[in-house]
């Protein structure tokens, strides 16, 4: 079953029709593949649309890919087209013989149960990087900040840089300042997502390391910062606004009754 919702909407130049017909038809899908929302995304709860022009050969061979209108979000971007690549399509037929098409193809990445990406990634992970229990409380919130007990992946900002350029996955915001770069990783305490905090910015050189964890009953965030900043009173600012007092959603393990988890059928459309 799929954690999230997603309606791909195929638009057909015309309706299916016998290749022996006589009429002229467009280029169409014959095997669709459903793209995987990006995992980064959806926790973010990123959605939005993209609308991809797909050139068919006289063969049914895909010549290209074009993107003509973007989600907004180049992760969304990319996992369309890489699901695009995996489909097999029908030549355009024009006076009863094969010839070269073009087909509209919107995906529309949109959350469904929003706490279904959130409960995949913490279901099964192992004892060792699960937390001691953490009480929600009555709205079912848990403080924003839980501090990890997990070590850090390397002793220093500088270390721990060099392993998020050498291994990590650059997260690309064109909003972020100079100065701020996003990273997630995979490695020993499971897919973690990182601040890191260089150049002029005062608290530099600093890190915010966070992931998704669960108690046994509730899946949430946890934060481990490092500030070597020569600016103490920096640093201190940066760890009180990570340890401010805000709350985060606990997101129960099991669904709620009736909500299914699911993706929406492909509906073709002219």
């Amino acid at each position: 079953m799929k954690a999230w919702i997603l309606v791909l909407a195929v638009m057909l130049a015309s309706p299916s029709i016998a290749i022996g017909a006589a009429e002229d038809i467009g280029a169409h899908a014959l095997t669709r593949v459903p793209p995987k929302y990006p995992s980064e995304a959806a926790r973010a709860g990123v959605t939005g649309t993209t609308v991809l022009i797909i050139s068919v050969s006289a063969t049914g061979a895909i010549e290209n890919v074009l993107v003509e209108r973007s989600s907004g979000n180049r992760m969304l971007d990319t996992a369309a087209i890489d699901a695009i690549n995996e489909w097999t399509f029908a030549p355009a037929i024009e006076h009863g013989k094969p010839a070269r098409g073009r087909v509209r193809v919107p995906v529309d990445f949109d959350m469904g149960d929003e706490d279904a990406p959130i409960r995949d990634a913490v279901a099964d992970l192992p004892h060792r990087l699960r937390v001691p229990p953490v009480l929600p409380d009555a709205s079912g919130t848990v403080p924003q900040f839980i501090e990890d007990p997990l070590p850090l992946e390397a002793g220093s900002v500088a270390a721990i840089v060099a392993l998020l350029q050498a291994q990590g996955t650059p997260i690309d915001l064109p909003e972020l300042p100079p100065g701020v770069s996003l990273y997630t990783l995979e490695g020993e305490s499971g897919r973690t997502q990182w601040e890191v905090y260089t150049g002029e910015i005062p608290h530099a050189p600093s890190v915010v390391r966070k992931r998704m964890t669960q108690d046994g009953t509730h899946g949430f965030t946890v934060t481990r910062p490092l500030c070597e900043s020569k600016d103490a009173e920096a640093c201190a600012r940066l760890l009180a606004y990570v340890q401010r007092p805000a709350r985060q959603r606990a997101v129960p393990l099991k669904a709620p009754a009736g909500q299914a988890d699911g993706t929406k059928g492909v509906t073709p459309g002219r």
